[in-house]
């Protein structure tokens, strides 16, 4: 059962990044004159930035971000958080807190990124506020940086894990 946690888990997140990066985000790129979704703005965005995106997106692409990348991008979180944990294992102590926490605040930042961009979406270019865009863009910088923490924790856990295995 292991050795299919070890492959499945992380394959079956793969293939949905996979699917929602360069199927569906590539797509979605092209209906928004060539600019990046919100949630891969590493560094974030501002109010004028956000505007922008949203006045070049078409309704194609409003639709594809509200349908089939906004399943998908609620999936991807919680994949990758039990993929992380996984390589995480095992959680002794308070360093094994840490790394449960880092894992767990990316998924809720993640999420938290979703329904804050979702709500932009939904409003559109002319109607969100200023507090609006810095919730999401803060939600998205964020994720970013607890995603880093997260995979530097689960890969120095592996390293143990496998030093130790041998």
């Amino acid at each position: 059962m292991t050795r299919a946690i070890n492959w499945g888990l992380p394959l079956i997140t793969a293939a949905v990044y996979a699917v929602l990066a360069f199927h569906f985000g590539g797509r979605l790129i092209a209906m928004a004159d060539g600019q990046l979704p919100f949630d891969l703005r590493i560094t974030g965005y501002t109010f004028p930035e956000a505007r922008a995106y949203l006045r070049v997106l078409t309704p194609e692409g409003f639709a594809l971000a509200m349908g089939p990348i906004a399943w998908l991008d609620t999936v991807f979180p919680v994949l990758l958080g039990m993929t992380l944990l996984w390589w995480m294992r095992p959680f002794a102590g308070a360093f094994g807190m840490v790394c449960v926490l880092a894992a767990m605040s990316y998924v809720a930042l993640d999420l938290g990124e979703n329904a804050s961009v979702r709500a932009l979406l939904i409003a559109g270019p002319d109607w969100f506020r200023l507090d609006d865009v810095m919730r999401a863009s803060t939600f998205t910088i964020t994720k970013f940086a607890a995603l880093a923490l997260a995979l530097i924790l689960a890969l120095r856990q592996s390293v143990r894990r496998h030093r130790a295995a041998k």
